[in-house]
């Protein structure tokens, strides 16, 4: 009799831990949520509108209100952001297991945030994408993972779920802005840098910290960088599988293989 009333205090025990666990995980959802609409911006895209969309005014081209106009998502930017937060997740959650268990509770809101945003990314992706049984059985696990309080299983899930559509993404710029024959052209390896007053030729390797990296309109963008100065329209591959144009400014990153379309930056490598 014992030894049942104690296997139900575990019982109980248990499901209340799971229980916290998910409110945590609401915790990370919420922010999720904030971020996005932190982010949300309009998509103003004169190729992808007709002429009835768009008027201009003093000379420039801006999209009528339209419930075609969505928030942007960036699919390389978020893909690296999700992913590291993935990879801060998993850490954490071998950390706790290893060496010191409170730690888990920081792993319930990152795991909650990242679920969301798997959530996003999917409802971002191409039809096919979105109803493969590849995306059903990682749906189930990351759900499943989160319910049962598998962080490190949730974790790593959701690493190998943004890393592969990163490379995804990656292969897509490659093939669309260079050429699966052309990345290791040595013009690849180089780029235009202000030091000193003065623009030179620089191979990748010999740029320092304090470089400015000049990027104009028609170049491959070949290191990943924060904007310093500048507006431009990249182009890059998205979940869709169609090229995509994203616009950029001071504070925003760019990222290998894309292509500057229209404008100039001036970027410091990370």
């Amino acid at each position: 009799m014992v030894y049942i009333i104690l296997w139900c205090k575990d019982i109980n025990a248990g499901v209340n831990m799971i229980q916290f666990g998910i409110f945590l995980a609401l915790g990370g959802v919420v922010g999720a949520l904030l971020r996005q609409h932190k982010k949300g911006k309009v998509v103003i895209n004169r190729a992808a509108l007709p002429n009835s969309e768009v008027e201009n005014k003093g000379g420039m081209s801006f999209a009528k209100n339209s419930a075609d106009n969505n928030k942007v998502f960036d699919d390389v930017d978020e893909l690296n952001h999700y992913q590291k937060v993935a990879l801060y997740t998993f850490a954490l959650s071998a950390a706790s297991s290893w060496f010191y268990p409170p730690v888990r509770l920081i792993c319930f809101p990152l795991l909650g945030y990242n679920t969301y945003h798997f959530y996003h990314t999917i409802r971002n992706s191409d039809k096919v994408n979105q109803r493969s049984p590849m995306t059903v059985f990682e749906g189930i696990g990351v759900v499943g993972s989160l319910l049962t309080g598998s962080i490190v299983a949730g974790s790593l899930l959701l690493l190998f779920v943004f890393g592969s559509r990163k490379l995804l993404l990656n292969a897509g710029n490659i093939a669309n802005n260079i050429g699966f024959s052309d990345p290791f052209k040595p013009r690849y390896a180089r780029v235009w840098v202000m030091r000193n007053g003065a623009e030179i030729d620089l191979a990748v390797s010999e740029v320092i910290e304090s470089d400015i990296i000049i990027l104009r309109a028609g170049e491959i963008v070949v290191i990943e960088g924060e904007v310093l100065s500048g507006e431009g329209n990249i182009s890059q591959f998205s979940l869709h599988k169609k090229m995509k144009i994203i616009s950029k400014q001071k504070g925003d990153r760019v990222y290998p293989f894309t292509q500057l379309e229209s404008g100039t930056l001036q970027v410091k490598m990370l």
